[in-house]
């Protein structure tokens, strides 16, 4: 038997995950550091356009899954997925030469942690919880 509010506030954690990722890189990257820095490949700044407008699309079908089509894993595994392309790409950076800060930008902290690090453990974290419990109330 599903539980109603268990439920409604399973959708709102998610639903807050998926906001972040789908709404903070653009605000994040939509600047002179990212898609508009001049030291940045047409190539590169295109990757980035490319990653910012899909992982923007990703977030509103894991929405609509969520809220419409009242798909439950589905959404998490989503998010998941582009947490997983983060850490695939910090745990791999020295092998293509890349940074979490670059030389030429500012390193946000939170709570002692470079910012990127510390909001995509905490991501990764409550999607797995959510994992669990969405597996859990599926049967």
């Amino acid at each position: 038997m599903k539980r109603p509010f268990a439920i409604l506030g399973f959708k709102t954690i998610v639903s807050a995950v998926t906001l972040f990722y789908g709404v903070v890189p653009a605000i994040a990257d939509l600047n002179e550091t990212h898609l508009l820095n001049p030291l940045w490949s047409e190539h590169a700044r295109f990757h980035a356009a490319w990653f910012l407008a899909f992982s923007a699309g990703v977030s509103g079908t894991a929405l609509y899954l969520l809220w419409w089509a009242d798909e439950v894993v589905v959404p998490v595994v989503l998010g998941l997925m582009f947490a997983g392309g983060f850490w695939v790409a910090m745990v791999f950076k020295s092998a293509y030469g890349g940074a979490l800060v670059d030389t030429n930008g500012f390193e946000h902290q939170i709570l002692g942690f470079e910012a990127n690090s510390f909001l995509f453990s905490v991501m990764t974290i409550i999607l797995l919880v959510a994992l669990v419990f969405a597996r859990s109330h599926r049967r």
